[in-house]
């Protein structure tokens, strides 16, 4: 009996061993943009308020669209008004932040952005990956209104550095059409705020389509 409880005992330990090994390896190394997708995104659902989160404890590592259910609230440095939207949010493992008022954290799913009549429309800010989630070609890019500063920044997804930045401030005007690339494997990073430096819901980006590729 003694020998069955140490066999019993040590398998347990291998396997509890062998989770930790895999949460620790394998599933934090899993958050990249090579593999974001629905199926391997480890996020769960959660709604918390006020207090300082710290992932792999208070929420799972993985990709989020936080949402603010209160008139102003902050997650990390952005503040929010009700109903605003991150989009995409990523979350790793052993990052803390600080969340003020009543927080949404569901998983992100990662579906093509609506084209309507030749436009894209760009609703809520956060990372966008081309080809994924929008159409790779060549846009002509503006806002719906110069109430909201705007910025946006595209990157290749396998290397460093900016290939193209976009910041528009309120009230600027913007002289002639702002003309974009987007290649499949694309990050597009949207940032857009109003005068009192919330995250915006009184406008949003247009992609206009100018000669798209199909995928």
């Amino acid at each position: 009996m003694t020998l069955n409880k140490t066999i019993a005992a040590l398998t347990l330990l291998l396997l509890v061993g062998g989770f930790v090994i895999y949460k620790v390896f394998f599933v934090s190394s899993a958050i990249s943009v090579d593999n974001r997708n629905t199926e391997n995104n480890g996020a769960s659902y959660k709604v918390l308020e006020s207090q300082n989160i710290i992932v792999g404890k208070d929420i799972d590592q993985g990709y989020y669209d936080i949402k603010a259910l209160d008139s102003e609230a902050v997650v990390g440095s952005d503040k929010m008004h009700k109903n605003a939207v991150l989009h995409a949010e990523p979350s790793y493992r052993n990052e803390n932040f600080s969340i003020k008022g009543k927080i949404e954290f569901k998983p992100s799913e990662f579906k093509k952005v609506v084209k309507k009549n030749q436009k894209i429309i760009m609703k809520d800010p956060g990372h966008y990956v081309v080809g994924t989630e929008i159409q790779a070609g060549n846009y002509v890019l503006s806002r719906t209104t110069d109430k909201i500063r705007v910025f946006v920044d595209i990157r290749h997804g396998t290397k460093s550095g900016s290939l193209q930045t976009i910041q528009w401030e309120i009230d600027e005007k913007v002289k002639k059409p702002t003309e974009i690339e987007l290649k499949k494997g694309y990050n597009v990073y949207i940032d857009k705020t109003g005068k009192d430096g919330y995250i915006s819901n009184e406008g949003d980006l247009v992609l206009e389509v100018n000669d798209q590729e199909s995928n």
